[in-house]
């Protein structure tokens, strides 16, 4: 509280500030063993002589300026918080600190008030000063402190996403990947896997809360965002029921396709697993979202030659481009149901809503335009490689748009 103008009171105030400010190493030497006796895990965390550096700081700040009639310097509380979450120090034992520091220099000053045979008023104002002087020093400590914290928090996050970023292009080697496992907070040896997934936009998350949901699973990640895809690496200590748990989780979470390389033990070889998880990535369409490397080889092979698939699908699936689009799309839905229902007309039916003769007669005319009949193991499985081209371009279509 700055003060207007110099009255009676003021005076008062101001020359018990300069009592204060004058018994300077006295009070830090108070304060100091009170912090130890009361708290003495704070004197265990911090350096003993910075901490009577600290204290003697606070203490000059906190009355120097009164005795020249202006507002305490909270700059020291600012430092201090600063300091202290570098030094990863708790907040609230750094709040029990200036308790226990306030306290002392209370009775001090209470006492001093009381020698001088300060006026009633004086008194008063000199509590609140004590008062304010603490708020605005815990303000600003804390302050300072979450700030620190904050920036402590993004350089992690940028470390972190660097060394992921190290580990998919494959240029760690033996001497530095256990330090790289550390700081990444992932077990030193797998199973891993490597999870790719379609952003919606440059600098959109697919995953957005992902990584706290595979941390309450047991899982631990480490993740980086590029312009088109988000990648996370992704530690299974108990793989069998995880796994599962994993792709689940994925599926909810995901806003677009999503792939996932099968388990691997070496950090080093999680380059390799990127490019398996991107290729499963691709392969994954609206019907299926979440595609597991080597569980669907239909679609991993689908997406992992995009230049010559198409020519693939085509020579299987031209004879339906006569077709009106609806109708044609008509046509493959219904294959994409029977192969999705282990070839049962039945089973289809009840998954597009129609009569099983319904689906018999558009597989009928399936059979007709391409010259495969589905009674062909042959055929089913061009017919089938054809599907899943013919999903991965539409999908692609769709994304880019």
């Amino acid at each position: 509280m700055q003060i207007a103008s110099r009255t009676p009171v003021d005076a008062e105030i101001a020359r018990l500030a300069g009592l204060m400010l004058a018994r300077t190493d006295e009070l830090t030497d108070l304060v100091l063993t009170r912090v130890a006796e009361e708290f003495p895990l704070y004197i265990g965390m911090i350096d003993p002589n910075a901490l009577h550096a600290t204290i003697k700081d606070h203490i000059h700040f906190a009355f120097e300026p009164i005795t020249r009639y202006m507002p305490p310097d909270s700059r020291p509380a600012a430092t201090s918080g600063r300091e202290r979450a570098m030094e990863g120090i708790p907040l609230t034992v750094i709040m029990d600190g200036y308790r226990i520091a306030f306290g002392v220099l209370w009775k001090q000053l209470a006492e001093a008030a009381d020698v001088m045979g300060l006026s009633s008023k004086a008194a008063l104002r000199a509590a609140s000063e004590v008062m304010e002087t603490l708020d605005a020093f815990t303000r600003e400590s804390a302050a300072a402190y979450k700030e620190e914290l904050r920036y402590q928090a993004r350089r992690e996050e940028q470390q972190r996403a660097a060394l992921v970023q190290a580990l998919i292009e494959g240029r760690l080697d033996d001497t530095n990947v256990w330090e790289a496992a550390e700081l990444l907070r992932l077990p030193t040896m797998g199973p891993y896997v490597v999870i790719a997934a379609r952003v919606p936009t440059a600098g959109e998350y697919g995953l957005p809360h992902i990584e706290r949901e595979l941390g309450g699973m047991g899982i631990d990640s480490a993740w980086r965002l590029m312009h088109d895809v988000e990648i996370g690496v992704a530690s299974l200590p108990r793989p069998g029921d995880q796994f599962e748990k994993m792709v689940a989780a994925l599926a909810v979470e995901g806003t677009g396709r999503v792939g996932v390389s099968p388990p691997y033990d070496h950090l080093l070889s999680t380059s390799q697993a990127m490019r398996l998880a991107r290729i499963a990535m691709r392969g994954a369409q609206e019907r299926r979202t979440v595609v597991v490397f080597g569980r669907d080889p239909l679609s991993a092979a689908a997406a992992s030659a995009p230049d010559i698939m198409p020519q693939v699908a085509y020579s299987v699936l031209g004879g339906l481009d006569g077709l009106p689009g609806d109708d044609r799309t008509l046509l493959l839905t219904t294959f994409g149901a029977w192969l999705d229902s282990d070839g049962s007309a039945a089973e289809a039916a009840k998954l597009l809503f129609v009569h099983p003769n319904t689906v018999r007669y558009r597989l009928r005319r399936l059979e007709e335009r391409t010259g495969r009949l589905l009674a062909n193991p042959r055929s089913v499985a061009e017919l089938s490689l054809a599907y899943e081209i013919d999903c991965a371009l539409a999908a692609g279509v769709s994304s880019s748009s």
